[in-house]
């Protein structure tokens, strides 16, 4: 089966152009963040969004209008050869504060949304929880090889040298743009702003879930914040699973 699976995303890389570029993160990765940038960005360049496919590539459990995915696909199929036309942008970002925005994803922002006793039984459940981003992120790292083009992005960075990530990624995509829009761009993009927007219901693309903190797609935006909301128990559970992450993707224990 997974032959046939193969056969059938090499046959399927051949429909996108030539110029595709993929966008593929784990949910609660900063993706819709990067986004809005981009499009504000290209937008200055007289570009749009239209060869850029933003994909969460199977890992996500459930999507805001409710549908709930075969969490079990990213298990079955570890192959990426749909992509091996293309060019990928890979948006990495600790899966610590993965774990804990996406846990509120799950149970808070979707329709029929998924219940756990505890944040901890979703951490550790063996399908949904935290193994399944160490899984998806060692998957990317076998698979970065396969197509025509790989850029990691960071999260951790975009929040710390916005200015210069952005250059990286738009230089990649071979997009010429000055460095005072991106300045620009970035500076209106931040946490603050973009949840003053979300909270005020303009910001396109984001669904009205409600002004629960936790609720809103632009939540707490930081580093480290699983600190604050994960037991001692839970960070060393997912400290244990991080040493099955491969080093490529730069996070410590």
């Amino acid at each position: 089966m997974r032959l046939w699976r193969n056969i059938k995303d090499i046959i399927l890389s051949f429909y996108y152009p030539s110029n595709q570029v993929f966008i593929v993160s784990y949910p609660n990765s900063g993706r819709s963040w990067l986004k809005y940038m981009l499009k504000e960005i290209l937008k200055h360049a007289n570009q749009d969004l239209k060869y850029i496919n933003f994909t969460h590539d199977c890992s996500e459990i459930i999507v805001e209008d409710g549908t709930r995915q075969d969490p079990n696909i990213i298990f079955k199929y570890n192959d990426r050869y749909r992509y091996i036309r293309s060019k990928v942008i890979f948006l990495s970002r600790d899966p610590r504060d993965i774990i804990i925005s996406n846990y509120h994803q799950v149970t808070k922002r979707a329709n029929n949304p998924f219940y756990f006793n505890s944040i901890s039984d979703f951490i550790t459940h063996n399908t949904y929880g935290f193994k399944r981003i160490i899984h998806f992120f060692n998957l990317w790292n076998n698979n970065r090889n396969l197509p025509k083009d790989f850029l990691l992005v960071k999260y951790e960075k975009l929040l710390d040298d916005g200015n210069n990530e952005l250059m990286k990624i738009l230089d990649f995509l071979s997009v010429s743009i000055s460095n005072d829009i991106i300045s620009e761009v970035y500076n209106k993009s931040s946490a603050k702003k973009m949840r003053k927007k979300e909270i005020s219901n303009i910001l396109d693309g984001f669904n009205n879930f409600g002004n629960n903190p936790n609720a809103l797609k632009v939540r707490k935006a930081k580093k480290g914040s699983y600190f604050s909301e994960m037991s001692n128990q839970d960070i060393a559970y997912c400290n244990r699973e991080m040493r099955n992450l491969n080093s490529y993707l730069g996070y410590n224990i």
